[in-house]
């Protein structure tokens, strides 16, 4: 008999690992093997941004997640599933298996979607408003450390053994991860209403999103160019014209990445809850925009190494504030919280999409300046936007608490 226990903030570092570890593998391992098999800078660009379109479709077949079984077990079954998908993706990559990389890696997406939706619900629905930051911050912990280690143990592992035996190896411990979520104490699905009923309150639930002025402004900034993280997709690719070798990719992309992630991650679990989760992200956006800009500097190792270190940071810093945001539209009283969460994530993944395309162009025709410059200008140009119609809102209330000349004489 399996022991249920209440739904902890910590234990979604754990929960979160095989969506981690899917993303950690196209981020790093993917584009630096792809590169050494001799595929270019803009067809890895295409290449990679596939893998969060998966994201989109998972929309689809979200709302079984939030009607049939418990979503504990929509997590353990994605899960599994996640790893043998996963597993499948290693003995096509080169450029003679374009087509076949490209369709394993959207499955293994889709699959690595669902345990998103599942983990979104459970947070969005179970958790109070006050522990969903905290949650927050653990996720990231789990999601960027676990995915950037789980890349540098690929990279190392990939000196010792074929890629197909690596892909067993993580394939399997995704799998392994589904029996987590089982303990995890969850009140079974209200009783079924027949699926047009539950697509119209779906319906109901995004007008809501839509028809508030904070909800709707806070779902338009998760859209916009700022906080994706594009450039990790395509940083292993350029770290050769840095005089970086593949022992410093797999260090400071991978094993050493996730200690920096998995701290800028925490250090959103030390803000308070009540902080204005917008503000917070578009902030944490603008760092990690500068961040990136001191590749710049000088075409140097070590210039490559601080400068990827506080991006990765920052980048889970930023991250944190995502998910916090997230689970601020969505709501505690909202039934499809699995739903409008993966929802909210295929929002983040266009601007992932579409700037991962950019800075591959901008490469394209710029070089290393234009990928840099084209990625952070998108980012601080919506932060000062966001910036300044923050300063202006301010500014508009305080007028209006200010009496009129004279008045009440």
């Amino acid at each position: 008999m399996v022991a249920l226990r209440p739904l902890s903030p910590l234990l979604f570092g754990l929960l979160i690992l095989p969506l981690g570890i899917f993303v950690g593998f196209t981020a790093t391992p993917l584009p630096f093997l792809l590169s050494k098999a001799g595929v270019s800078v803009e067809d890895t660009a295409n290449i990679t941004a596939i893998a969060p379109f998966s994201a989109v479709l998972a929309v689809v077949i979200a709302p079984v997640v939030d009607t049939l079984l418990r979503r504990r077990t929509w997590l353990s079954l994605s899960s599994i599933v996640s790893g043998a998908t996963f597993a499948a993706i290693f003995p096509f990559i080169g450029s003679a298996h374009t087509g076949w990389l490209i369709c394993t890696i959207l499955l293994a997406g889709c699959a690595s979607s669902m345990v998103l939706a599942a983990c979104g619900g459970l947070l969005a629905h179970l958790l109070s408003p006050g522990l969903q930051s905290k949650a927050s911050g653990w996720w990231q912990a789990g999601f960027l450390g676990g995915g950037s280690l789980g890349g540098g143990a690929i990279l190392w592992l990939g000196h010792h053994m074929s890629l197909t035996a690596v892909g067993i190896l993580f394939g399997g411990f995704i799998a392994l991860l589904g029996i987590v979520p089982l303990w995890i104490d969850e009140p079974p699905p209200r009783a079924g209403s027949g699926v047009l009923t539950h697509l119209v309150q779906i319906a109901r639930e995004l007008w809501g999103v839509i028809r508030a002025p904070r909800r709707r402004w806070s779902a338009a900034l998760l859209v916009s160019p700022i906080g994706t993280g594009a450039a990790q997709f395509l940083l292993p690719a350029i770290a050769a014209q840095f005089g970086v070798g593949e022992a410093g990719v797999g260090w400071i992309n991978g094993v050493g990445a996730g200690v920096f992630m998995a701290g800028g991650a925490m250090l959103g679990v030390l803000i308070p809850g009540t902080s204005d989760r917008r503000l917070m992200y578009a902030g944490s956006a603008a760092a990690n925009a500068l961040a990136l800009g001191i590749l710049l500097m000088a075409r140097r190792p070590e210039t490559y190494f601080f400068g990827v270190t506080l991006y990765l940071v920052t980048n889970g810093f930023c991250q944190v504030w995502y998910i916090a945001l997230s689970s601020e539209i969505v709501g505690v009283a909202t039934q499809s919280a699995s739903v409008l969460f993966s929802a909210l994530n295929a929002l983040g993944v266009i601007p992932l999409m579409y700037m991962i395309w950019f800075d591959g162009q901008g490469y394209r025709y710029f070089g290393l300046h234009g990928l840099i410059l084209t990625d952070s200008g998108a980012a601080l140009g919506v932060c000062a936007i966001v910036s300044a119609t923050f300063l202006l809102a301010r500014l508009c209330r305080a007028r209006a608490r200010i009496p009129a000349v004279g008045a009440g004489r």
